[in-house]
């Protein structure tokens, strides 16, 4: 056999595997293709289902209506506490009736306010009765022999009021506030005058009805 011969089966050889290798080639790429798929468009995800707007929103339950509060009567304007619907008793005697004067401080500082109360107690053994309504209280103010200031000059809406004192059993009332102002009946709508400080001496003193007090509440203005 020639040389040329051999060469050319060589040739035929090779190009016969180029082609082999080439198909190879080209049915792995369609295997790829087919399980790629890349001219399909990816699934979508499915979108929410939204609520129907047919079906109407849970409503919470009705709270159930609270319980309509009974009304109460209104209570007599009671100063001094006591029991204004306690069974009447005896009135009560000077003797068994003590009134102490009281202020919230005993020195004031300059412009400072002066809380004004006092203490009623029954001194006896036996519950006694007395009005002790705003109608009948009295607090006063002096500095030595002057006196420059009476609740009374200007009180509004005051009232009776009879009560039992029980024995033992003090009461307070509620404070009413002094603004170091003298008092006057014609002052009551206009400009009061404040009173001296820087040191002075003041007593205060208190009465209900018939009963006074003993002592004074004495207090300094600074």
């Amino acid at each position: 056999m020639s040389k040329g011969t051999s060469a050319k089966r060589r040739a035929a050889v090779r190009r016969r595997r180029t082609l082999l290798t080439l198909l190879v080639l080209v049915v792995i790429a369609a295997v790829a293709l087919f399980v790629w798929r890349p001219w399909e468009a990816p699934a979508e995800a499915p979108p929410e289902t939204a609520p129907s707007e047919s079906a109407p929103a849970e409503s919470p339950a009705p709270e159930e209506p609270s319980e309509t509060p009974e009304p109460t009567e209104t209570q007599p304007f009671t100063p001094i506490g006591g029991n204004p619907t306690a069974e009447a008793s005896d009135p009560c005697s000077a003797e068994q009736v003590r009134l102490t004067p009281q202020t919230d401080r005993s020195t004031y500082a300059a412009d400072e306010p002066v809380q004004l109360s006092f203490t009623i107690e029954n001194t006896g053994d036996a519950a006694c009765s007395l009005d002790a309504g705003t109608a009948v209280q009295e607090y006063e103010i002096r500095t030595g022999d002057e006196v420059v200031y009476r609740w009374s000059d200007c009180a509004a809406d005051v009232q009776e009021n009879v009560v039992a004192i029980e024995p033992g059993q003090p009461q307070t009332t509620v404070p009413i506030e002094w603004d170091r102002t003298r008092s006057s009946a014609d002052t009551c709508t206009a400009e009061r005058e404040q009173v001296t400080a820087g040191g002075a001496a003041y007593n205060l003193s208190v009465r209900v009805g018939d009963f006074s007090s003993q002592e004074d509440r004495q207090f300094i203005l600074e």
